[in-house]
């Protein structure tokens, strides 16, 4: 009997239904009728004479919720088989409450009464998905690196020889920092500003990764001693919620003998990304996979490695994504991918406030809720069994803003150290300057 696949969760079956085992589509739009009801009457003051139906409408308001996509009844078997039983799969809905009021107006000749439901327009506002989608990529594979343990030594080894150079001037870090203070007063401040530049370089390009090097070569050579094949199924999951308003300054929307309503809306906009892949891992020891792998010693890792060692990448990294797109087109997955989603769901929440106007002469007093109304749009489309790669871009000011600071810093240092009397500059660090944490 076939192991109970963990792949998607479990369904209850719906014993009304007829067992039909073929793939078939899924089609179903639906009308979502809201009712809009305005009536008024009006007294006509001189005379007192009143129309207690002088506004009387009934109407809908129609909104189109469409499902559609592809079913197959048998996946479950396609799942215990190893194979790929994802589908593309689209929907759009809403949920609506209307705006229920009272409204009281008069001038000099008129008197007036309304009452009724309305409701407004949604306010649909989708944005650029590229950022949260690299952002979704990143964390997939991060999820697969945990799993898998891995390690880029390879530009470690490359700057072996700077090593033994950077572990002596740490050694010396104290008398340094001791001589740049006492210098200070006489060089009114310069030294001391060249001492904590070189420090600040020396720790955040030298010793940090340095220390990050070796937690990540212990930690891959422990997953490649405890290997063995597994099914393992990851996701990275990414999103943001940005915010937007319109204010109505005008309206034909009658609702008593001298007024008319609108609304004042804002709206609260989400979208999320997450991308689900299921992996057989094969990892056990073999001729094509074995511990030169997890430190990131294979050919693929060279295009990667040669940019960590070109000149100031780390500059170019801070305002682009070329380290990113290296690593992801040369990365090679240690065993076979079943099947790529990727699931996007944006979601808007509108909230009206109803605002009166009134015509030259009125005065009015208007009560009312405010309308809610959710638009709801998720789509799930199937990939081709690969891992999806960051796209080459230039990041976004909010992207190169994160951690600005530390990169600031990282700047200003380089331009003081760049003198060759630096103590903790050039001579120090490697002629490559590279980071692994940006």
């Amino acid at each position: 009997m076939a192991k109970k696949p963990t792949y998607y969760p479990y369904l209850r079956r719906d014993r009304t239904k007829r067992s039909v085992r073929r793939v078939d589509a899924i089609f179903s739009s639906e009308l979502l009728e809201i009712p809009k009801v305005i009536k008024a009457s009006r007294l006509f003051k001189p005379s007192g004479l009143n129309n207690p139906t002088w506004l009387n409408t009934t109407s809908k308001y129609s909104y189109s919720q469409i499902r559609s996509g592809v079913k197959n009844p048998g996946w479950r078997v396609t799942i215990a088989k190893g194979g790929d039983a994802s589908s593309n799969y689209s929907r759009t809905k809403y949920a609506i409450k209307p705006t229920h009021y009272t409204i009281v107006s008069e001038d000099v000749n008129y008197y007036s009464q309304g009452y009724g439901t309305v409701t407004g327009a949604t306010l649909v506002q989708e944005n650029d998905t590229t950022v949260i989608d690299s952002m979704a990529i990143a964390r997939l594979r991060n999820r697969l690196q945990g799993k898998v343990g891995n390690a880029q030594l390879a530009a470690p080894i490359a700057e072996g020889r700077e090593i033994g150079r950077l572990v002596r001037q740490i050694n010396g870090l104290g008398m340094s920092t001791l001589k740049a203070m006492l210098a200070a007063k006489k060089t009114k401040g310069k030294s001391a500003a060249k001492q904590l530049g070189d420090a600040w370089l020396g720790f955040g390009f030298g010793v940090n990764p340095l220390l990050k090097d070796i937690q990540s070569s212990a930690d891959a050579i422990l997953h490649y001693i405890t290997r063995n094949d597994s099914r393992i199924v990851i996701r990275g999951t990414a999103d943001q919620v940005y915010h937007s308003g319109l204010k109505h300054t005008s309206s034909s929307e009658f609702v008593s003998a001298h007024c008319s309503i609108a609304h004042q809306s804002r709206a609260e906009h989400k979208q999320s990304i997450r991308y689900t892949a299921g992996i057989d891992l094969k990892v056990r020891a073999g001729g094509n996979y074995g511990v030169t792998d997890h430190l990131g010693l294979k050919i693929s890792d060279l295009p990667s490695t040669l940019w960590e060692l070109t000149a100031f990448s780390w500059v170019a990294d801070y305002f682009g994504t070329v380290g990113d797109w290296l690593e992801d087109t040369f990365y090679t997955v240690p065993g076979n991918v079943i099947y790529v989603n990727k699931s996007y769901k944006y979601q808007c929440d509108t909230v009206g406030m109803p605002v009166v106007f009134t015509t030259a002469g009125a005065q009015a007093s208007l009560s009312g809720s405010p309308f809610v109304l959710r638009y709801t749009r998720f789509t799930r489309t199937k990939y081709a069994p690969v891992l999806p790669v960051r796209p080459l871009r230039i990041k976004t000011l909010d992207e190169v803003a994160v951690s600005g600071t530390t990169k600031l810093l990282n700047l200003a240092s380089v331009l003081i150290g760049r003198s060759p009397s630096s103590h903790w500059g050039p001579k120090l660090l490697p002629k490559k300057y590279r980071t692994y944490t940006e």
